[in-house]
């Protein structure tokens, strides 16, 4: 067992010399040396070296050949609306979502008018543009975008597949290890294959949430209020409106200047009433005859 071992970290330092990361499958610059170093262990189950094929039918002509419903396709739209209120639209924006499984990611509304990011699946993106098209009272824009990334996928996919049985490999030398030195060796080279299959999952996990989920981005624009129509403008109707708009507006400021005006008077109005009841006694005692002296 222990030369067996020995011969099995051979291999992997070998692997790991040539700088080989099992991405897009085979480290085949390594593959004869490996193979010449250590047969037991290559041709072992589940010992297959770095030169293992990747599964069947997953190269370029399977991926040309796929049929329509097989592939990954990554949709985009955007959709340009006019709406009277803002925020009674975006909250019809997000019910459209929420009925076609799907979420808003991004959202800035204010006052005159928002710009929402939707996602929605994407076997429903044409059910959903049309029912926010009828959100608002005009639809000033709308595209779509698709773009095929089912090569990629099939190559993420493909890759995932080598990394697991290369990972497997790794932990199998890792059994047959004797000493602390080529414990840590085999060690240090697993944790980094499996960081490289972890990350490759990601991708793929990525991949698979693009090609599910569509993206929508709903712009909403707030519709001027001023009548356009010269119907609107003109008229015994339109006259009146306007002119008790102006009433209104004059009688406002009137009521506010006598507002401000009532503190003064007050304060006036007390020393002004005694000023007249002085002059009215003053005058009364001028009108008033005297006496005629006695004995005239």
């Amino acid at each position: 067992m222990g030369a067996i071992a020995a011969l099995g970290l051979v291999a992997l330092v070998g692997a790991v010399g040539c700088g080989g990361s099992d991405r897009g499958g085979a480290q085949s610059a390594s593959a004869p040396e490996v193979q010449n170093q250590a047969p037991a262990d290559l041709d072992a189950p589940g010992g297959a070296g770095d030169g293992a094929q990747k599964p069947a039918g997953l190269g370029a002509p399977a991926v040309e050949q796929m049929q329509a419903s097989q592939r990954h396709v990554v949709r985009t739209a955007q959709l340009s609306i006019e709406v009277e209120d803002v925020y009674q639209a975006a909250r019809r924006v997000y019910e459209v979502g929420a009925r076609f499984s799907g979420f808003v990611a991004d959202e800035r509304t204010d006052d005159r008018g928002a710009s929402i990011e939707l996602k929605v699946a994407a076997d429903e993106l044409d059910t959903a543009l049309a029912e926010l098209s009828a959100i608002g009272t005009k639809v000033v824009n709308r595209g779509q975008q698709a773009m095929d990334v089912t090569d990629q996928v099939v190559d993420v996919e493909a890759r995932i597949a080598s990394q697991r049985a290369s990972v497997e490999r790794v932990r199998a030398l890792l059994g047959n290890a004797t000493t602390i030195s080529e414990i840590v060796q085999v060690e240090s080279e697993l944790t980094r294959r499996q960081a490289d299959l972890e990350s490759l999952e990601r991708r793929a996990a990525a991949l698979n949430s693009q090609t599910e989920l569509a993206t929508v981005t709903v712009s909403l624009a707030k519709v001027d209020g001023v009548a356009t129509d010269d119907e609107d403008d003109m008229g015994f109707l339109a006259g009146l409106g306007a002119g008790w708009k102006v009433f209104l507006a004059s009688a406002m400021v009137l009521l506010t200047v006598l507002g401000a005006l009532l503190p003064f008077a007050m304060l006036l109005a007390i020393p002004l009433a005694v000023i007249v009841v002085v002059l009215r006694r003053r005058r009364a005692a001028e009108q008033t005859p005297t006496a005629p002296a006695a004995g005239s």
